[in-house]
């Protein structure tokens, strides 16, 4: 019966995620909701492949499963999961909390944005969005 808040949080946040875009398909699977879709940020963009794996208690993630981004420390994904690095707890700015958010209208509208500015930094060189460092040491990276 323990799980049952959580599959209730679940079943909220596919409900929630369906509503506002239609582009994702959800399902709930082993306790866990697994969205997945293409996201093309502008009209000019290349489309995205992505995945969004959401456990209840945890915090939700976004994978890129096509194309490959290569990881480097210049882009905001984490080195072991490659999943795209949204926002830092340590910040009020892009703070994501499960007590209060919900996905639809922090981590999708965030993931997005990501990809905006990841096609930037193609062109660039740089990332253009404001973040905090965190820069990865080859031994953390391995």
């Amino acid at each position: 019966m323990q799980n049952q808040p959580i599959r209730i949080i679940l079943i909220r946040e596919k409900k929630l995620i369906e509503l506002h875009y239609g582009f994702l398909k959800c399902r709930i699977k082993e306790n866990k909701l697994i969205c997945t879709g293409k996201v093309k940020p502008t009209e000019h963009s290349k489309e995205y492949s992505i995945k969004l794996v959401y456990n209840g208690l945890d915090v939700p993630r976004v994978y890129v499963t096509e194309p490959e981004i290569e990881y480097n420390d210049d882009i905001h994904i984490f080195p072991k999961e490659k999943n795209l690095c949204l926002y830092h707890p340590e910040t009020d700015d892009f703070y994501w909390n499960f007590r209060k958010d919900n996905i639809h209208d922090t981590i999708i509208p965030w993931a997005i944005e990501w990809f905006i500015y990841y096609e930037l930094y193609l062109i660039t060189g740089k990332w253009e969005h404001p973040y905090k460092a965190h820069r990865v040491t080859k031994k953390e990276s391995q």
